[in-house]
């Protein structure tokens, strides 16, 4: 028997692709590489993870070929926008602080100490390239169809431990931390902490059923965390740390629901995870990706090494 081909005509919207890169500024200043660190950047096109101009110079691409393109402010990081220039009284500067130094802030974002005197200090949250254009050489290295690909969505508890473990699992290609299942257009971190938006924080896995099945990604899952626990896990409480499956097909629920039963029978109380279609799904803010795998709380990062079996701290 014949096996039909499909003919795929260089990157698109949804494939997962790897390239290596060089950044420059208009006056050639080299801003960044992949190439002499070795670590080529993986993403897929046209899901946000990287800016709009990055996107429009892989797209069309074939493995081995490479672009040069440039890329105006508005594809890139944006206009500089002064109402992300925060001021606060000199004597509230840690120890330490220098201007141009880049300081972590509780919740993640990175900012530039741009003034510091006797008076007030000021703390750029703009990213150290906004206002510029950019030009990137690229390389496409790997690239696998976004036909050859499917989504899972998980409901763990706080989404930083779970995204980690999937990280890990060789067939996952790419994960993200998001809300799901609740009721509130574009929720905030905050507005779901609160319980009023009725999101769960979620995991959502881009997988290879090549590599590894939908049902192998539950059984891990149901492995992994308490599913006996209602609206919470470990000493985190609320409803947007419930345990929950959200399929995306048919039958990512059937096989949801089978392998629950399966689990149920090891357990003496009952499970509590829902099982739901997905919706109301949206992507956390950027500080929530790869939380872990970027150092945490504490700047540990811990290793998303296919394969890795290393003790996950939870917060990092």
């Amino acid at each position: 028997m014949r096996r039909s081909v499909v003919a795929h005509a260089g990157a698109k919207k949804g494939d997962l692709v790897k390239v290596h890169y060089t950044g420059t500024l208009d006056d050639g200043t080299q801003f960044d590489s992949s190439i002499p660190r070795d670590s080529p950047l993986e993403f897929i096109v046209g899901e946000g993870r990287v800016i709009a101009g990055f996107d429009k110079a892989v797209m069309g691409l074939e493995v081995g070929q490479k672009n040069k393109q440039r890329v105006e402010v508005d594809d890139a990081y944006g206009p500089s926008d002064p109402s992300m220039v925060l001021s606060f009284p000199a004597e509230q500067a840690p120890k330490g602080l220098e201007k141009g130094m880049k300081v972590k802030l509780s919740n993640g974002m990175i900012a530039t100490c741009s003034k510091f005197d006797d008076k007030e200090i000021e703390l750029d949250l703009n990213h150290e390239l906004a206002g510029q254009p950019l030009t990137f050489e690229v390389e496409l290295l790997e690239l696998t169809p976004s036909e050859r690909m499917q989504k899972a969505t998980f409901g763990a508890g706080c989404f930083w431990g779970p995204e980690l473990m999937f990280q890990r699992v060789p067939g996952v290609l790419a994960t993200e931390v998001g809300y799901s299942n609740g009721q509130m257009p574009n929720p905030t971190y905050e507005d779901v902490c609160t319980g009023q938006s009725g999101h769960a924080e979620v995991v959502q896995v881009v997988f290879d059923p090549q590599q590894v099945s939908y049902e192998q990604l539950l059984e891990l899952f149901f492995d992994k965390h308490d599913p006996t626990q209602l609206n919470q896990q470990g000493n985190d409480r609320g409803t947007q740390y419930r345990s929950g499956v959200y399929y995306h097909t048919p039958e990512q629920r059937e096989l949801a629901i089978k392998i629950k039963d399966k689990v149920q029978a090891k357990h003496r109380d009952l499970i509590v995870t829902e099982i739901e279609p997905v919706s109301m799904y949206y992507t956390a803010e950027p500080y929530h990706q790869q939380y872990l795998a970027k150092g945490g709380r504490a700047g540990n990062a811990q290793s998303a090494a296919k394969g890795c079996q290393d003790p996950i701290r939870c917060y990092g």
